[in-house]
């Protein structure tokens, strides 16, 4: 038996999600909360197989719920559920601890696949966002992986332009970590600009 816990905030939704959870044989729903702090106190307590975050909750986010879990040494795989449909936030998610990405518009499809595939040692992305990623991965991979994932991001941000400081808000790390990462990328592609950057960016796909 798969025991999972759900943390949502939107309650008809939820509720929805919860009585789709209890149809399915081989998962148990051992616990629900409705904001960030009450589910890491359910997480902790509970320790659940499975914990179904989604992203934008009140009070501690999905990230920083999973990065509680993490530094907590808990075992609890997490599976985001949100409407973001956007690469950033995808990729944000993969780059964090979380087992898996699911939309909620598809959640009623998707989300007994997920937990299946999350509680066998898998991973699983909704195909949406999973084609999109795959899409930018295999444009880094035929230039030979020049970047690490994290660069990668970056660089599409840069890219896309914003400033330090914006891309430092966004990935909610310090800007002075964004000024490292911006040589680093410089230093690899040979760029001199940060003209140069959005050429090699349109390039690879990165950007449209």
């Amino acid at each position: 038996m798969i025991r999972v816990i759900v943390a949502d905030d939107h309650k008809i939704f939820k509720q929805g999600l919860m009585k789709l959870l209890q149809s399915a044989e081989d998962v148990s729903v051992i616990g629900e909360a409705g904001e960030g702090y009450e589910a890491v106190n359910l997480i902790e307590k509970k320790k659940p197989d499975i914990a179904i975050l989604d992203i934008s909750l009140p009070g501690l986010n999905g990230f920083e719920i999973a990065e509680e879990i993490h530094k907590g040494g808990i075992k609890t795989k997490v599976i985001f559920l949100t409407m973001h449909t956007d690469l950033l936030t995808a990729q944000k998610a993969i780059l964090s601890s979380a087992s898996g990405y699911v939309l909620k518009d598809n959640a009623f499809e998707d989300l007994l696949y997920a937990i299946k595939s999350v509680a066998s040692g898998g991973k699983f992305i909704s195909p949406l966002i999973s084609d999109k990623v795959l899409n930018i991965y295999a444009a880094r991979e035929r230039k030979d992986d020049i970047l690490t994932a994290r660069e990668t991001i970056i660089l599409r941000l840069i890219a896309s332009g914003l400033t330090n400081k914006q891309i430092a808000d966004k990935l909610s790390i310090s800007v002075k970590t964004v000024d490292t990462h911006r040589t680093k990328i410089m230093q690899k592609l040979n760029a001199r600009k940060t003209a140069d950057l959005v050429r090699y960016a349109v390039k690879t796909g990165l950007i449209d």
